[in-house]
């Protein structure tokens, strides 16, 4: 198990990555619905691989994002700008979880 941490550690950056182009993308794409679902996609599937290895932190801002992609999504409008801080503040909060360039992470 502790191999599947090390190697779930060494791929969030680029996971926390890709959540941030999609943040961007949503963003430049006028919050295109398709661009919102891949975010949540995205968001959902961090949660639960972020919990499976134990990245409690990570799992719960996930959540946090999830909950509020979907939030969104179920409105079928773009979001007022308070939710759409509170996204980007958790995509930055999620940024923080990654493990720094010498391996060490927030979990």
């Amino acid at each position: 198990m502790r191999e599947l941490q090390e190697q779930f550690a060494r791929r969030l950056p680029e996971r926390v990555a890709e959540i941030e182009e999609a943040w961007q993308a949503a963003l430049g794409a006028g919050w295109e619905a398709g661009r919102l679902r891949q975010l949540f996609r995205l968001a959902h599937s961090l949660r639960g691989a972020a919990a499976t290895f134990g990245f409690a932190d990570a799992a719960a801002i996930a959540s946090r994002l999830e909950s509020l992609l979907q939030e969104v999504t179920a409105s079928g409008g773009p979001p007022d700008e308070e939710i759409a801080r509170r996204i980007a503040g958790l995509v930055d909060e999620l940024r923080s979880q990654a493990p720094s360039q010498d391996g060490r992470g927030n979990r």
